[in-house]
């Protein structure tokens, strides 16, 4: 666990298009691409840094940590009483500050307003709130009220969210 004051800078990892239509009518009349730029943000930020499972595969890791950061999302107003927009969780599979599997937590504003600060004590807390919040969710495979909207259909992402809550709970820093 880690407190840190840092620039985050995010660009977007995708392509994206425009479409034109005609309002009335709704034609379509033209489309193309969107150059979006680089969004910067210098605020405040604690991250959890853990050794990936060993036969956990790249994918599977992915699928698990977004679930997981979901998770901790949802429970962080508890905590530190914000809005849930106030803060962000945000996932990395090998972050280039540790070079490990990566749950940071950031303020929404520019400098920070202190909650990250107030939730780096509390990760293994955090971390047991979303553990049992997800064990105790009556869904089979995930929903939006435990691990969010999954893309993943290949496998049962909220028992890799569960197995990957409990190790970083049992110590998995």
């Amino acid at each position: 666990m880690n407190l840190l004051m840092e620039k985050y800078t995010h660009q977007p990892n995708f392509k994206a298009n425009s479409i034109k239509i005609r309002f009335g009518t709704h034609d379509n009349i033209g489309s193309g691409p969107i150059s979006l730029p680089t969004v910067e943000l210098h605020t405040t930020g604690t991250w959890f840094a853990f050794n990936a499972p060993n036969d956990w595969t790249e994918s599977k890791l992915t699928d698990a940590m977004t679930g997981t950061a979901y998770a901790i999302q949802s429970f962080i107003p508890l905590f530190v009483r914000c809005d849930r927009t106030d803060i962000h969780v945000m996932p990395q599979v090998k972050a280039v500050h540790t070079e490990k599997p990566t749950f940071f937590i950031y303020d929404s504003y520019p400098g920070g307003i202190g909650l990250s600060e107030k939730l780096y004590k509390q990760w293994d807390e955090l971390l047991e709130k979303a553990a049992e919040h997800v064990a105790n969710c009556y869904c089979d495979v995930g929903c939006p009220v435990c691990i969010g909207a999954q893309e993943s259909s290949e496998s049962n992402v909220k028992e890799e969210v569960i197995s990957l809550l409990r190790a970083l709970t049992d110590g998995g820093s």
